[in-house]
Parts: C-alpha cells; sequence; structure tokens
C-alpha cells in the first residue's frame, strides 16, 4: 500500500526482549465433535464456495466418519488486522474469522489450522505491536503453527521466537536456519495425532520458504533450497506419519514444482502475491496446490478421509517429476465430487460474519498501545524535499475564501472526524491518509499540538504552501491524478476514479479576496 510505504521510515524503535524457548516437535490434539446436521446444512448455505455433490453428501453422512480431519488455512497477514471501513464490501479481518472457525469447530472434526507465513506487512515499531497482537489472535484461534515469511524475517525471528513461547504457537519451517547458532525455536516439522474409529493417525506438517523472497546477504539466516530440505526431512520422517502437508510460502509456480518432485504429500498449502485464491488451484498427481490469497482476506478448509500410508504414496525412494493435472473450477469441482476423497471450501471473510468480541476487545487493545505510546508524535521526520513548510487551512482561507467555504462541506473536510468515530485516531497508518503532512517536520504531529493540520486540506493535495504564502503571484501546486492515488488507491477506494471523484471536490479555479 503506498501509504504505508512512505510511512514505514518513521516507526522504528528499539524492539523487544530476546526470550529463549525450547523447540517442539509434537502437538498433541483432541477430536471435536460434530454439531447437528442443521448447523452444517445452514453452514453449506451461508458458506460461498463450493455447493457440489461432495458437499451434499458430507451433510447427509454426519453420522459416519465421511471426512474426519480437516485442515484451515489462511496467511499473507501482511499486517492487515481488519478492514479500515473505507469502502464497502471490504474482505477480511481477524475478528471475522474468530468467528467463522469458532463455527466450524462444532461442525469439522478434528479441525487444525494453520498459518502460510508473513504475519507483518513491513518494519517498525507499529509492525512490531501489529506482529504481537497477530499472534496472540491466531493463538486464541486454535492455530497449531506459523510457517516463516520473508517479511517475518525481516521483521526479526528474535522478536517471532519470543512471541512463539508466550502464545504458544509453533514456528515451522523445514529450510530456514541461522548462520550462527541461535535458539530461534523454529521446528523443521511438527506432528499431530488425531484419533479416529480407535486408529490414531499422525499427520506430519513441514514448512519452506523460497530462497528466491530472501536477499539472505542483508540477513543472519540461511534459506536452504527447499526440494534439498525436504527430502532429507522426510526421508527421516517416511514412518512416522499418514499424511503429510507442506506449508510452501512461494509462488504458485514454485509450489507446484515441490508437488511434481515430492508426490509425498496430500495437501501444499501457498501462494505468494495471489488475491484471489478460487481461480488458482491446483492439482498435480495425488497432491492438492491450493494458495490462501493475500491479507488473510480468505480462510480455506480441506477434508480428508484419513488411511495409513504405503509405499505406493511414499514418493521418497527416489526424487522424480510428475505430471501436472490442472482444472478449470468448476472441472475441478467436478473432479473432486468423483474422487469423494476430499472436500474444499473457500471461503471470503465478508460482512456475513459478525466480529468476536475477543478479537474485537483484542484490537482496541492494539489502538490503546498505539496511543500510548504515542507512534505519531514520537515519529522521526524529515523536513520536505521542496524546503517548504506547511501552513494549514486557515491561512489558505484568508485569501481563498470561497474555496475554503466549500471545502468544509466536502468529506475531506470530515476525515479526521471519522477517524475518531472509529476510534482509530491514534494510528500512523489512518492517519496518514486523513491529515495533512504527517511525515514531514512542519506536519502533523497530534490533534493537540497541530490541530489545524487536521483532516484533508489545501496542502495535503497543492504541497506545503508556505513560499506560495509568501509571494501568493507565484501560483503553486497543480493538481494531478497521481496526488489522489496515494490514498485512493485500490484497497481503499476499489472504485476511484479521478474524474467522477474531482466532482465532489471541485473549487473555483481563482478565488482571491482583496
Amino acid at each position: 500500500m503506498n501509504s504505508i510505504t512512505l510511512l514505514k521510515f518513521l516507526f522504528s524503535a528499539p524492539i523487544f526482549h530476546h526470550y529463549k524457548v525450547k523447540p517442539s516437535s509434537h502437538l498433541i490434539g483432541h477430536p471435536l465433535s460434530l454439531r447437528s446436521i442443521l448447523m452444517v446444512t445452514l453452514l453449506s448455505v451461508i458458506f460461498f464456495p463450493i455447493h457440489n455433490a461432495i458437499c451434499e453428501e458430507q451433510v447427509e453422512h454426519q453420522g459416519s466418519p465421511l471426512f474426519p480431519f480437516h485442515i484451515a488455512f489462511s496467511g499473507e497477514e501482511n499486517g492487515y488486522l481488519e478492514p479500515c471501513g473505507c469502502s464497502e464490501r471490504q474482505l477480511g479481518g481477524l475478528p471475522r474469522r474468530h468467528t467463522l472457525l469458532s463455527t466450524l469447530k462444532r461442525s469439522r472434526e478434528n479441525l487444525i489450522a494453520l498459518s502460510l507465513g508473513d504475519l507483518s506487512g513491513d518494519v517498525g515499531r507499529q509492525n512490531e505491536i501489529k506482529t504481537e497482537i497477530t499472534m496472540n489472535a491466531l493463538s486464541q484461534m486454535g492455530y497449531v503453527a506459523h510457517n516463516i515469511g520473508e517479511k517475518d524475517i525481516h521483521m526479526g525471528l528474535d522478536l517471532l521466537s519470543s512471541l512463539s513461547h508466550i502464545y504458544n504457537l509453533a514456528l515451522l519451517s523445514s529450510n530456514v536456519t541461522t548462520k550462527e547458532e541461535r535458539d530461534l525455536s523454529i521446528a523443521p516439522y511438527i506432528i499431530k495425532k488425531l484419533e479416529v474409529d480407535n486408529s490414531v493417525f499422525k499427520i506430519c506438517i513441514l514448512g519452506i520458504l523460497s530462497p528466491d523472497l530472501v536477499d539472505e546477504d542483508s540477513l543472519d539466516i540461511e534459506v536452504l533450497d527447499p526440494i534439498v530440505s525436504l527430502n532429507t526431512v522426510l526421508t527421516e520422517l517416511r514412518s512416522e506419519a499418514d499424511s503429510f502437508i507442506l506449508l510452501s510460502h512461494a509462488t504458485i509456480e514454485e509450489s507446484i514444482k515441490i508437488a511434481e518432485t515430492l508426490p509425498v504429500f496430500d495437501l501444499v498449502i501457498s501462494g505468494h502475491s495471489i488475491d484471489n485464491p478460487i481461480h488458482t488451484m491446483k492439482k498435480v498427481k495425488d497432491t492438492y496446490v491450493i494458495p490462501v490469497g493475500e491479507k488473510g482476506k480468505y480462510l480455506g478448509v480441506i477434508g480428508f478421509r484419513l488411511k495409513k500410508r504405503d509405499e505406493e504414496r511414499d514418493g521418497l525412494h527416489e526424487i522424480s517429476l510428475a505430471k501436472e493435472e490442472s482444472y478449470g473450477l468448476s472441472d475441478y469441482y467436478q473432479q473432486e465430487t468423483q474422487q469423494k476423497d476430499c472436500t474444499i471450501e473457500i471461503m471470503p471473510l465478508d460482512e456475513k460474519y459478525d466480529n468476536s468480541l475477543e478479537i474485537d476487545s483484542l484490537l482496541n487493545i492494539y489502538q490503546q498501545r498505539l496511543k500510548d505510546e504515542e507512534l505519531v508524535k514520537n515519529a522521526y521526520r524529515e523536513p520536505h524535499p521542496s524546503g517548504r513548510t506547511f501552513t494549514g487551512n486557515e491561512v489558505c482561507s484568508l485569501c481563498h475564501n470561497k474555496i475554503f467555504t466549500h471545502w468544509r462541506e466536502t468529506e475531506h473536510a470530515h476525515a479526521y472526524e471519522t477517524l475518531v468515530q472509529s476510534g482509530h485516531q491514534d494510528d500512523p497508518e489512518c492517519l496518514f491518509c486523513h491529515t495533512i503532512g504527517i511525515q514531514y517536520r512542519s506536519g502533523f504531529k497530534s490533534i493537540e499540538l497541530t490541530p489545524k493540520m487536521k483532516d484533508i486540506g489545501c496542502e495535503s493535495c497543492h504541497g506545503p504552501g508556505s513560499a506560495h504564502k509568501e509571494s501568493p503571484e507565484k501560483g503553486y501546486g497543480t493538481v494531478a491524478a497521481e496526488s489522489c492515488t496515494i490514498c485512493h488507491e485500490y484497497e481503499h477506494s476499489p472504485h476511484f476514479n479521478f474524474d467522477e471523484y474531482w466532482q465532489k471536490i471541485e473549487h473555483p479555479l481563482r478565488d482571491v479576496q482583496d
């Protein structure tokens, strides 16, 4: 997001205390019971994705363990805690996800929740707080593992290791290691034991990070070749598990290659820079490769039959290339229906899911921490590159009263108040697009110190006005669409059209009071 990119240098601070924690390679779970057919029927209606024979058969056979094992997955959080509310029909949000997962746990047996990677979208103090809040939320939702992504590494593995210990959420990577010996408690795999019909099944979950996503020269970590690393670990585990799941923090193409080369996985959860996962799912021989999307906007759930592993599905004696089978969306689900070996649901987190009170409370704590630490007030700022300074709307009104009066009737003039109403008035990322010049020394610092710099004012579009104040005859600050799209980018303003939106704020070209 452009606004976050412009702010990222502002919020640096001492990061954390380091806690040594012991690695944990086994997480033992307990089966969850199914609720009534009525609940599942309701879920099949409200959940976006799949209305096919296999889902209907699952509802009809609630008394039998048709799919006794479920994986719920999400990822690529990128610091996205909740929809900002700037536009309608925004997807995602940790509070909605908690509501959905709580419902799923009452209707899906043995549900294991996994996170693909990248809790934070950037570095800096605000993103450190976001990372802790997100880790806390995932823990409350019952996630058992978080795979390491490149943005997690940039944020700091020491921080993640400490948070992993505090919130009892395993960090996972089969190919990320440190160049110096450090206790970061990153497990190469975890094994989850499930009991179904008096039989114990072992589910092995592994994770990788694509080396192409990391600049190792500037970091004290090493990202090994994923296929070589996985083959080494899998060879040791060949008789230790009945099902293998891979969290692949890589492009879909890289994940497909892994599935081709190591045909041992039942599921590869993938994705990087894929906004909508619904149209990007693949099947490679017996392996399903399913992306998660971005910013945690979707929750995926796949249900499996469990069976004891045999040598035919081992895939570890030698590395060989398997033929990929790729389906369009409708054909893909038709293939699933014919095989009846699993069910896949991709659920967009839209307005039909209420916010959970627990995670809402957690996000209120997040906003309070931003306020308590005064991140905006104490941020480092540089002078504006033009050498000019911001003066505020009141100064502009002395000569341009008609324009100022017109501006006061626009939504721009009430931008700060919308943050107060939503409780985000201390959030640096929100304030960037609701105040004047927050990233520069003469711009917004706080409502107490710089009240004239609140809202989206004249200088938000035209630039700092000190020189124009001294020499008004010269004019300044021609506005172009590029000035608007810094904040009116797709996430916040998906229907933005410069010509249409300009009509809402257009004012006389010249309005000078004598």
